[in-house]
C-alpha cells in the first residue's frame, strides 16, 4: 500500500540562528508599543494585548519584517509564484499574560500568515492549532482509536523562541490558553503576493 498525500495543508518552519539577541532588542520594543497604547486592539485575542498592525511601518522592526517577506519569497519561489509578485505584509504584536488565548479564525484575502515567537514559557504558554478545513464537508468521523495526521481534526505546533511558522491565510487557526507564569509575545503578519506592473 503505497499512501500519496493530495492537497495537502502545509505549514512551513523556520528557526532563526541569532534568535537570542534578535528577540531581546523586539521585547524591548513590543514592551515599548504597549506602554504607549495600553488599551491595544481588540481581534481574536482573549485577555491579552495587541497592538496595531503597523509594524511593516515602523524602522525599528525593519529586521524583522525584512525576514518575514524573505521568508515568505522562499516560500512562493518553492510553490512557483511568478517571478514578477511583490510580497507586502502587515505585522502586530501579541503579549499573551497568563490565562489568555486566541479565538480560532483564519485571514481572508492574504496568501500567507504566520507567527514568530520572541518571549515565552513552553510547553505551558499553549501551542498554536490548526483545524482541517474540510472537516465540514465529512459524512463521518474515522472509528480511530489514536489520531493521525488523516484522522485528525487539529493538529498544534508548538511555540519556541525565535521560531516562525508560515501558513496558508484560509487555514483556521487559534492558541490554546497561555498556562505558563509569563506572558507570551509573539508577533502576527499577514502577507499578499500581489502581481507587479506589466514588463
Amino acid at each position: 500500500m503505497i499512501p500519496q498525500s493530495i492537497f495537502p495543508s502545509v505549514v512551513w518552519s523556520t528557526l532563526f540562528d541569532d534568535r537570542e539577541s534578535l528577540n531581546i532588542k523586539l521585547l524591548e520594543q513590543a514592551r515599548a508599543m504597549q506602554a504607549s497604547n495600553p488599551a491595544g486592539v481588540a481581534n481574536t485575542n482573549v485577555k491579552g494585548w495587541q497592538s496595531p498592525g503597523i509594524l511593516q511601518t515602523l524602522t525599528e522592526f525593519e529586521v524583522i519584517n525584512r525576514r518575514i517577506l524573505q521568508v515568505c519569497q522562499s516560500i512562493g519561489d518553492s510553490q512557483n509564484f511568478s517571478r514578477d509578485v511583490i510580497y507586502q505584509h502587515q505585522a502586530w504584536i501579541n503579549i499573551s499574560p497568563p490565562g489568555a488565548s486566541n479565538k480560532i479564525h483564519y485571514h481572508a484575502n492574504c496568501h500567507f500568515s504566520g507567527v514568530y515567537y520572541i518571549s515565552l514559557k513552553a510547553p505551558e504558554c499553549g501551542s498554536i492549532f490548526f483545524r482541517d478545513p474540510r472537516v465540514a464537508s465529512r459524512m463521518l468521523s474515522y472509528p480511530a482509536d489514536k489520531p493521525t495526521q488523516f484522522t485528525t481534526d487539529e493538529m498544534s505546533m508548538r511555540p519556541e523562541e525565535g521560531r516562525m511558522y508560515v501558513f496558508p491565510g484560509w487555514l483556521e487557526h487559534g492558541v490554546e490558553v497561555n498556562q505558563s507564569d509569563q506572558d507570551r509575545v509573539s508577533i502576527s503578519f499577514n502577507v499578499l503576493a500581489a502581481r507587479g506592473p506589466a514588463r
